[in-house]
C-alpha cells in the first residue's frame, strides 16, 4: 500500500472535495481519484460515493472505518519521521514550561554540563498543554509537565517527581501581608493579577473559586511571571502561584493556604510509550531521575 494514498484519503475525508485535496497536495485531480480507487481495490469495498449532480461526497461505512485507522497510521508515520530526523541530526530535545524551567532545570543543566550533554541539548518552551501535544507528536523527546492531577495517558509515560502547594502572593503594603496563612475564601473581594488561560494554574485557581462560590475579579493577565510579580509588588492585585515560582522580591509576601485539601502543583517527566530511547536520551532521563526530587527547603519554608 502506498501511504501517500492514505494521506490523500485522510484529507478527502476532511475536505469532502477532490479538487481541494489535489490543490492541497499540489497534484492533479486524477491523481487523487486514482489513489482512492487503489484503496478501494486494496480493501475490496467502496470508500466514498460521489454525487456529481449535487456535487457532494458521501463517506461509506467502510470509508469511515478506514478513516479512523488512517489517522493512526499517518500520525505514527509523522512521529517516526520526526524521531529519525532528530536522530540523524543528533538532536536531544527537551520540553520545559517556564516556571518549571526556572525552578528545576538549573539543577539538571549542571549535571548535563558535567556529562558533556548540555551543548547538544535543545529546549522547547511552552505551556504544559502545548508541550504535552509536542511530545505526543514527536517534536520533543521528553518534557517536564505541570498538572493538578496525576497524569495518565495511553500513549505517554508520566513519572511524577514532585508536588508543591499553591500560595497567595501579596504586596508588603497589603493588609494581608501581616499574615502567614489565609483561607482562599478571604480573597473574594480582592483584585487578582493572573496568568493567561494556557497555564495549568488556571485549573487549580478555578477549582478554588468554584469551591468557595465566588467569581474572581482579574484585573490583568500575562504569561510573564516577572511582570505579574511587579504588579503585585505595586499592590495592583493579589497573585495565585505555585510555591516554586521565582518571586525573590522584598516587596512581595507569600501566604500559605489553610484550605482543606487544596490543589497541588504536580511535576512529572513525560515521554512516549512507543519511543525507543537512544543511549543519550537514556542518559538524560537518568540525570533527571537522579536530580529532580522534592525540595525539602521549599517544603519546610513557611
Amino acid at each position: 500500500m502506498n501511504t501517500k494514498d492514505l494521506a490523500y484519503f485522510d484529507e478527502l475525508i476532511s475536505q469532502k472535495n477532490f479538487s481541494k485535496v489535489a490543490k492541497t497536495f499540489n497534484v492533479s485531480q486524477p491523481t487523487i481519484t486514482t489513489a482512492i480507487k487503489r484503496l478501494e481495490t486494496e480493501f475490496g469495498a467502496p470508500l466514498v460515493i460521489r454525487d456529481r449532480i449535487q456535487n457532494t461526497l458521501h463517506v461509506t461505512e467502510s470509508g469511515a472505518q478506514l478513516a479512523e485507522h488512517a489517522k493512526i497510521v499517518l500520525h505514527e508515520l509523522r512521529i517516526a519521521h520526526q524521531e529519525i530526523d532528530n536522530l540523524s541530526q543528533n538532536r536531544l530535545i527537551l520540553g520545559l514550561p517556564p516556571i518549571i524551567e526556572n525552578h528545576y532545570f538549573p539543577k539538571v543543566g549542571a549535571k548535563l554540563a558535567e556529562a558533556g550533554l548540555l551543548a547538544s541539548l535543545e529546549t522547547v518552551e511552552g505551556g504544559s498543554i502545548f508541550l504535552r501535544n509536542a511530545v505526543r507528536d514527536g517534536r520533543v523527546d521528553l518534557t517536564l509537565l505541570g498538572s493538578v492531577e496525576p497524569l495518565a495517558y495511553q500513549t505517554l509515560i508520566a513519572e511524577e517527581f514532585d508536588r508543591q502547594p499553591f500560595c497567595i502572593y501579596v504586596s508588603k503594603d497589603h493588609p494581608l501581608a501581616q499574615r502567614k496563612r489565609i483561607y482562599f475564601n478571604e480573597l473574594r473581594r480582592e483584585n487578582f493579577v493572573f496568568f493567561n488561560s494556557n497555564f495549568i494554574h488556571n485549573t487549580a485557581f478555578n477549582k478554588l473559586t468554584r469551591r468557595n462560590h465566588f467569581r474572581p475579579n482579574i484585573v490583568f493577565r500575562s504569561n510573564d511571571t516577572h511582570v505579574l510579580m511587579k504588579l503585585i509588588g505595586e499592590n495592583v492585585g493579589v497573585g495565585f502561584f505555585t510555591r516554586i515560582v521565582d518571586h525573590y522580591r522584598k516587596d512581595v509576601v507569600r501566604l500559605d493556604l489553610m484550605d482543606t485539601e487544596p490543589p497541588e502543583f504536580i511535576t512529572s517527566i513525560v515521554y512516549r510509550t512507543t519511543h525507543i530511547l537512544t543511549p543519550v536520551q537514556h542518559q538524560l532521563l537518568t540525570i533527571m531521575h537522579d536530580t529532580l526530587a522534592p525540595n525539602d527547603d521549599d517544603s519546610n519554608e513557611s
